[in-house]
């Protein structure tokens, strides 16, 4: 009966780990679909904000990678946008964190004929 027992709060917690997470991950993706639509696709977007009980951070970076051979030649440039929420459980905080890349046109500094 014990074995029984630890198996059913150990699922009980699980579920309820899971539950908790609900809201920070849709926090983080509603937040990731306003960047580069109603918030700039640029390097200098960030958001460090509370919301409730969760603190939100975003950060917008260039991406670059060795697998792109000469980025001023590509038509677009690609940015690593990052989302983070994080809130406080009992004596710790937890953290959920999203990341992905998204396209914006490129930046052509040469004048156009």
């Amino acid at each position: 009966l014990l074995p029984l027992r630890r198996g059913f709060s150990a699922g009980l917690a699980t579920t309820t780990r899971s539950g908790g997470l609900t809201e920070p991950t849709l926090i983080a993706q509603s937040t990731l679909e306003t960047i580069g639509a109603q918030t700039p696709l640029d390097p200098a977007t960030s958001v460090d904000r509370q919301d409730g009980r969760y603190h939100l951070t975003v950060e917008v970076h260039p991406y670059s990678s060795t697998d792109l051979a000469d980025d001023a030649s590509l038509p677009v440039t690609p940015y690593e946008i990052t989302v983070t929420v994080d809130w406080p459980e009992g004596a710790k905080r937890d953290r959920v964190a999203i990341r992905t890349l998204r396209l914006a046109p490129a930046q052509n500094t040469a004048a156009s004929p």
